[in-house]
């Protein structure tokens, strides 16, 4: 920018200008001029030029001063930008020798991560729930919260009465949200469910936004719940995709046969209706039909209408309450699932006749030595080819490399087993070592895991290296594409919480790790997502 004026601040061009213009007006006025402006005199004829040329001087003296003046306010405005960054840049470098620096970037993740986690209400008060929290942390952090409306679009709603100051609180809560979320799609966690309808301000508040829910949840039921004040979103539910109901034990609300695009449903039974087996059971007026994925706790008879009900599922997790051991499933039960590709099941679901011809991925729980037998069954009625299968709180046994021989087709492979006798893990491992021949157990595999809880066994960790070795060398034999890729092993406890490893079982996965085989611990994060995914729909 040009330098400015040191008496005006104007420009240089525009200063000389002015100043040349105010040099004119500086000789003082005439009698004649005076005279015409303090009287109401007529100018005569020889007046009238003398005054139009005062008219001319002024006018370019005013286009002069309002052409410096926006000169000014332009500079202005500059030096005020050039402020901003001046003021911004000793921030950053300030915030260079900021002791927040040091934190490890793990800690940051984790900060972030628990910011953000969707508890449930019960245990968190709403107003304390995120994304408020991340607004404390920095004003980056600040804006980003505020600005993303899909951290806003989560809402825990009380269904139950509430006194007035409560009320107020989780009004003020949900209109902030509503208005920061701006059109996301909304997820409703209704909780609490009773006898009596929600505060009317709240339904007032959260019902007519029904054509943006994406999922709507209810937990924590009391017997015999009221929910026909749901009955005003009936035919505007056309975003639902997910319905969640835990703990049921009433009759559930007709309104979602109307939802178009519902195609995820997860039911629960109510823990009290475990104590009292022969009470009525929940009736669901779902759109089976056009429901693909489906997870439930319900009876075995239960599970089966669903099933007969449901013949699209592509994805279904299933846990059957029977209170009799030694249950035996009725005759004539065959369900056929065409289009199911994903299956997770309990003992007693391994019991069911289901015919799914694209059923790849196979999860069991539970597996004991008398349970495991059941799978190759299974398999066998479901008529597929069962490509991954994941078998928790399963025991290394004769039986379990019997199942697994019978699954030549298998790719992937998770086995997790609380812990076992040193001999048959030495038997197990060793029956899943190959050597390219026609006994070899699973032979395909491109991915195996394996959990535990406990392995204090060195004959048995020996025996497990030597498994991986004789896979991973095996890969020399083989076309491209059907190579053994990776090794995965996790740490646990109830199948719950990570457990560092112990450091004789590290010693031996960073041999094979020197001898380059891709084989490894999953570390905290990974170990929790495989233990939070292992039946999820």
């Amino acid at each position: 920018m040009a330098e400015v004026c040191w008496q005006c601040g104007a420009p240089p061009k525009h200063a000389q200008k002015l100043a040349l213009l105010l040099e004119r007006l500086k000789p003082s006025l005439g009698p004649d001029v005076i005279r015409l402006l303090t009287t109401n005199d007529v100018p005569i004829d020889s007046e009238i030029p003398v005054v139009q040329e005062l008219l001319s001087d002024g006018e370019e003296v005013l286009h002069a001063l309002d052409a410096q003046i926006l000169d000014l306010q332009n500079a202005l405005a500059q030096l005020a930008q050039k402020r901003i960054k001046a003021v911004n840049h000793l921030r950053e470098c300030r915030a260079i020798l900021s002791p927040v620096r040091r934190i490890p970037q793990e800690l940051v993740c984790e900060i972030f991560d628990l910011s953000t986690v969707r508890e449930r209400p019960s245990r968190v008060r709403p107003w304390e729930r995120s994304p408020w929290r991340l607004g404390f942390i920095s004003r980056p952090w600040r804006q980003y919260a505020l600005g993303y409306a899909p951290l806003w679009s989560f809402f825990a709603v009380p269904a139950h009465a509430l006194e007035e100051t409560q009320i107020n609180r989780v009004l003020a809560d949900l209109e902030t949200r509503l208005l920061r979320c701006a059109t996301a799609p909304l997820d409703i966690l209704w909780s609490k469910v009773g006898r009596d309808s929600p505060d009317s301000r709240i339904l007032d508040l959260v019902l007519p936004h029904s054509d943006r829910w994406r999922t709507v949840s209810f937990v924590d039921y009391c017997s015999e719940p009221m929910l026909d004040w749901l009955e005003p979103v009936r035919g505007k539910l056309d975003r639902l995709r997910r319905l969640e109901a835990v703990d049921v034990d009433s009759a559930f609300s007709g309104v979602f046969m109307s939802a178009p695009n519902l195609c995820k449903v997860v039911l629960r039974q109510s823990s009290w209706l475990d104590l009292f087996p022969e009470a009525d059971q929940a009736s669901f007026p779902i759109p089976w039909a056009q429901i693909t994925h489906y997870q439930g706790k319900f009876s075995f008879a239960q599970q089966i209408d669903i099933l007969l009900a449901a013949p699209n599922l592509s994805h279904c997790s299933l846990d059957i309450e029977e209170w009799d051991h030694d249950f035996i499933p009725p005759a004539h039960t065959t369900v056929t699932l065409p289009h199911l590709r994903r299956l997770c099941l309990d003992p007693i679901g391994c019991l069911l006749h289901i015919v799914a011809p694209q059923l790849e991925d196979l999860t069991c729980s539970k597996q004991g030595k008398e349970v495991v037998s059941r799978i190759p069954p299974f398999v066998h009625r479901a008529s597929c080819t069962l490509q991954k299968l994941a078998l928790w709180r399963c025991e290394l046994s004769s039986e379990l490399i019997a199942a697994l021989r019978s699954l030549p087709s298998l790719t992937s492979l998770l086995l997790e087993d609380l812990h076992h006798q040193e001999d048959d893990g030495v038997d197990f491992f060793a029956a899943m070592s190959i050597s390219d021949t026609t006994s070899d157990v699973c032979p395909s595999l491109t991915f195996m895991a394996y959990g535990y809880e406990y392995w204090a066994s060195g004959a048995s960790q020996d025996s497990f290296v030597h498994m991986a070795q004789s896979r991973f060398h095996a890969n020399s034999n083989r076309p491209s594409g059907t190579h053994f890729g990776s090794l995965r092993l996790f740490c646990s406890t109830d199948l719950q919480h990570y457990r560092r490893p112990d450091p004789e079982i590290m010693a031996r996965i960073r041999s094979l790790q020197h001898e380059g085989f891709n084989v490894a611990f999953l570390d905290e994060d990974e170990t929790t997502e495989y233990l939070r995914r292992r039946c999820a729909v």
